[in-house]
């Protein structure tokens, strides 16, 4: 069932990406998210391309999306499917021509007592400004581009994230303490891209303290990155909670989130963060 699933999630990702990649993208301000972020014309478009390929193959499922939030379409009292997406993972670097953006698609079945990112089924990351997609599918596992990854080992001595207040920073030397010494950092602007990057071994640690992200930017890549080895946790309304735990059946806010490619990594990243934002 996962494959099937994946197949649409493709489909509706290719919807976008050809939208994205036409040169005829507009970036006029249309409106606000469903957490009050700017919506930009080529964020909408995208949106609703990928939303009409869903629409076409799914029949009854809800969609949690960044720009519409929670929408149930079909006629049944149930929807058979949960969908989570971001059309555009980095908008900023996409308007500003920064090759580090993406569309990002995970999906479940539906069921009582809620849909976390444990429960996907099948998920696709796929790069705007490259041709490389990063699936994942319960008969598949992850792949990319069609094939299983090379998973680097040992990681990348790269900590990725976003850095642009004081309290994000305040993670950073933490980090260097219980780690032991410094780590390069990088700040690069689509959080799905950065977990898939940790996943995969070009860095070893990702990490969020802004309180902006939301789970439909990384629910896709996190699921890859639980399936590869590596581990995480987000602070959700005041409580730390594994990645797996995080629900993708409405929209959630996450003040903070930190991944490690594996589990000394994710021991250090937990520390670090725990210790600088007195968690």
């Amino acid at each position: 069932m996962g494959s099937m699933l994946l197949d649409v999630l493709r489909e509706a990702a290719e919807a976008a990406l050809t939208y994205l990649r036409s040169g005829r993208c507009s970036s006029r301000v249309v409106g606000r998210g469903s957490f009050g972020d700017v919506t930009k014309a080529f964020d909408k478009e995208a949106e609703d391309r990928a939303t009409e390929v869903l629409r076409m193959r799914l029949g009854s499922f809800l969609l949690v999306t960044e720009e519409a939030g929670v929408v149930k379409f079909g006629d049944s009292g149930r929807p058979e499917w949960v969908v989570i997406m971001d059309p555009v993972d980095g908008s900023t670097n996409f308007d500003a021509g920064i090759p580090w953006t993406s569309v990002v698609l995970a999906g479940a079945r539906w069921r009582e007592g809620g849909v976390r990112v444990r429960d996907i089924e099948a998920a696709v990351v796929a790069e705007v400004f490259r041709d490389v997609t990063y699936e994942y599918s319960v008969e598949g596992g992850v792949k990319v581009n069609g094939a299983p990854p090379a998973r680097k080992d040992p990681p990348a001595k790269v900590l990725l994230g976003y850095f642009e207040v004081p309290e994000a920073y305040s993670v950073v030397p933490e980090y260097w303490r219980v780690r032991g010494r410094r780590a390069a950092l990088r700040s690069l602007g689509s959080a799905s891209l950065d977990i898939v990057s940790v996943a995969l071994g070009r860095a070893e640690a990702f990490v969020d303290a802004r309180a902006k992200l939301r789970n439909v930017d990384v629910a896709a890549s996190l699921k890859m990155l639980l399936e590869l080895g590596g581990n995480g946790i987000a602070c959700v309304d005041g409580s730390l909670v594994g990645v797996d735990e995080i629900f993708i059946d409405r929209m959630v806010k996450l003040r903070c989130l930190a991944v490690g490619y594996d589990s000394r990594r994710y021991s250090q990243i937990t520390e670090a963060v725990k210790a600088a934002l007195n968690l």
